[in-house]
C-alpha cells in the first residue's frame, strides 16, 4: 500500500507544480525544473500503477480516496493560487464550467465504480 500512497502524491506534487506553473509562468524555469518532465513522470507513475498496484476490491475506501484526493487537492491549489493573485494563462479557473462538470464526472464515476464493487461484496457473501 506504501506504494499506491507514493504514486498519489508524486502525481499531486505533480500536478500541483503544472498549476503553479499556470498560474505565475515561469515558475517551473526558476525552479530549473524542464515542463516535459513533469509530464514523462506523470506518464511513468501512471504504467508504474498499472504494473505493480493491484487494487485490492475489500479495500473500496481507496476508491472513493483516490479520486477524492485528485479532484480535491488541485481544486484546493487552484483556489490558494487564485488568493496569491494568480490567473491562468490556460483558462483553468473556479469559474471555468468545464472543470467543475469534470470534477463531479469523475466523482460520479468514481462513486458508481464503489457501489458496483459493494454490490459484488455482497453477492459473494
Amino acid at each position: 500500500m506504501k506504494t499506491y500512497w507514493l504514486i498519489i502524491a508524486v502525481l499531486l506534487l505533480n500536478l500541483s507544480l503544472l498549476l503553479i506553473n499556470d498560474y505565475f509562468p515561469g515558475t517551473l524555469a526558476e525552479l530549473g525544473i524542464p515542463t516535459w518532465i513533469l509530464f514523462v513522470v506523470i506518464v511513468l507513475m501512471a504504467i508504474f500503477s498499472w504494473a505493480t498496484v493491484k487494487p485490492r476490491r475489500e479495500k473500496k475506501r481507496y476508491m472513493i480516496i483516490f479520486p477524492a484526493l485528485m479532484v480535491g487537492v488541485p481544486l484546493l491549489v487552484i483556489t490558494v493560487l487564485t488568493a496569491l493573485g494568480g490567473e491562468s494563462q490556460n483558462s483553468i479557473s473556479l469559474t471555468s464550467p468545464v472543470l467543475w462538470i469534470g470534477a463531479a464526472a469523475a466523482l460520479w464515476i468514481s462513486w458508481i465504480e464503489y457501489t458496483r464493487a459493494s454490490e459484488k461484496k455482497a453477492e459473494k457473501a
